[in-house]
């Protein structure tokens, strides 16, 4: 009897030490484990939020996200693998670093009834505004809450923050009590800190990559040991964007990546329209019925996001992802190896991606609705800033945040479908 009631206290331990990480709001940056594993994220890449660490169960060998201070009583209970005390140090240290500063700069009164400011009568709650400030570390996806002594709100600022600068906001929250609203920014620096390691990653492969294409040399002669070693790294950098997106994913964020731009085709031919081209194929040394190609992918008027050229052969096919998109009126040159039995059947061609045609539109809509909330929130720091404040003051700072509130949302869920779309992409 004394056993069982051990057991069920057990059992009731563990439950609140896994379920309190994820109802207790102590943290957040990403979405939940259950939610990215519905999303198709395996259980070996799930990320866990800022303030919990990923363990294994020992009796299922699934992945969990308990709280840092639990790790080592769930270890030493048997529940869960062991795991690297570096790895948990490290966390640790992490989620002890402040990077990051919030101001407050303004609770406005609003009438129940009228929505408009009033010297008498009932006080439905308070327009605030507030600024978010990052200091040595970029900040990805600010996830916010905001309390009072009558309400809380949690939402995520659908921004970046750059290191050494800040970002105001603005919110619309019920209170007894103007003085009782805090604001806490629930990011610790571990996810940003990951974000950013991954972003470096790619952009160092990325270099790479342009060095090896430069030292390719004549197509018509190339040399192939850079053939190789671009093959190599196009692979690391598909991998490694994997990675970066479904991290972003989680975190609904959009990635930030620049492009050159280049008015002819490797080839020296003028771009017309969409279109790839084989510039070589040498038979492999190493391998028999094997050859390396190098071929040119170049995007007409429109530009092309997340290309892929099919390469073709009398022995086989398959799919080359090349890049994020081609800009319009440019190339990208890429190498794949493939088997064949006569090499004049190696053909290349553009085999798109169907929901690759949602992404001009999104983040055309995206970049909109950031003017806009920009917009909202300069005429939010002129009110604020002006000493001379105008008779309909209130009634502007109540019309400025509730347009915040509005494009903050309609952003938000413009990322989850953007970056959904660029995730499973380099899945494939």
């Amino acid at each position: 009897m004394h056993k069982q009631i051990l057991i069920i206290f057990t059992l009731l331990a563990v439950s609140f030490m896994i379920s309190g990480s994820s109802l207790h709001n102590a943290f957040a940056d990403i979405i939940p484990p259950k939610k990215q594993i519905a999303l198709g994220i395996s259980a070996d890449d799930i990320s866990c939020e800022t303030g919990t660490f990923k363990l294994i169960k020992e009796t299922t060998s699934t992945p969990a996200c308990v709280k840092i201070s639990h790790v080592i009583q769930l270890i030493a209970n048997g529940w869960a693998k062991p795991v690297k005390q570096e790895h948990l140090d490290a966390q640790v240290k992490q989620d002890a670093t402040v990077f990051s500063t919030i101001n407050k700069l303004y609770a406005q009164p609003i009438k129940a009834k009228t929505g408009t400011v009033s010297s008498s009568g009932a006080i439905a709650g308070y327009d605030f505004a507030f600024e978010v400030c990052a200091s040595f570390l970029k900040i990805y996806v600010p996830d916010i809450i905001v309390k009072s002594d009558s309400e809380t709100q949690h939402y995520e600022i659908p921004e970046n923050i750059e290191k050494n600068s800040c970002v105001l906001s603005a919110t619309f929250i019920k209170a007894s009590n103007p003085d009782s609203i805090t604001v806490t920014l629930l990011n610790k620096g571990d996810i940003s800190q990951t974000l950013s390691d991954g972003e470096a990653t790619i952009a160092s492969l990325q270099q790479e990559l342009d060095t090896a294409k430069k030292l390719l040399g004549d197509p018509s002669s190339p040399d192939t040991s850079q053939i190789l070693k671009i093959i190599d790294l196009r692979k690391q950098i598909n991998d490694a964007k994997e990675d970066l997106y479904r991290l972003y994913f989680t975190v609904y964020a959009v990635p930030t990546e620049k492009y050159n731009i280049q008015k002819l085709s490797f080839t020296g031919e003028p771009i017309e329209g969409d279109s790839a081209k084989l510039i070589t194929a040498k038979k492999s040394i190493s391998t028999p019925n094997t050859y390396d190609t190098i071929f040119e992918a170049c995007a007409g008027k429109n530009q092309i996001t997340l290309p892929i050229v099919m390469i073709s052969s009398d022995k086989e096919s398959s799919n080359v992802k090349i890049g994020n998109k081609i800009s319009a009126n440019t190339c990208q040159m890429t190498s794949a190896k493939i088997t064949a039995i006569n090499p004049d059947t190696i053909s290349v061609k553009m085999a798109g991606n169907t929901e690759s045609d949602k992404i001009p539109d999104l983040e055309n809509q995206i970049n909109n609705l950031q003017k806009q909330i920009q917009d909202e929130r300069d005429m939010i720091r002129t009110l604020l800033n002006d000493k001379n404040k105008k008779s309909d003051f209130n009634d502007q700072m109540e019309m400025h945040t509730k347009k915040i509130i509005d494009l903050r949302g309609q952003i938000s869920s413009l990322k989850d479908d953007y970056n959904d779309i660029l995730y499973r992409a380099y899945r494939q």
